[in-house]
């Protein structure tokens, strides 16, 4: 699949497994939340582009003249790029546990000022 959409969604997994890694790099609040919009207008593209192929996988199964071919090409796409949405979805569940870390390391800084 050459769509510019997977590209997108490859740089983007790229960057938050960057941001998820060990030790945890730092990152300001504004970053995360840029991160994680970014991620939500990722996960809402590949969303519609797998109820696309989804859909277009329902009209070939019922289609009695779809080749064998179309079809498993087809369900090869629907289940490569479905694999990539709970990919992304595992890295954003891991930087919203992660922003609300910093979140409350910085709500306790700010409770305890001086005490660092």
């Amino acid at each position: 699949m050459a769509e510019p959409w997977l590209e997108l969604d490859a740089v983007l997994r790229g960057r938050l497994r960057e941001v998820l890694r060990e030790p945890p790099p730092p990152l300001t609040e504004t970053e995360l939340r840029s991160l994680l919009e970014e991620g939500r207008a990722c996960m809402l593209i590949l969303g519609g582009e797998l109820d696309r192929l989804e859909g277009r996988l329902a009209q070939l199964d019922v289609d009695p003249n779809t080749s064998f071919s179309a079809l498993t090409d087809a369900l090869r796409r629907a289940t490569e790029l479905r694999t990539h949405v709970e990919e992304l979805r595992a890295l954003l569940a891991a930087l919203e546990s992660r922003a609300r870390e910093v979140r409350a390391a910085w709500q306790r800084q700010v409770a305890r000022p001086g005490l660092t």
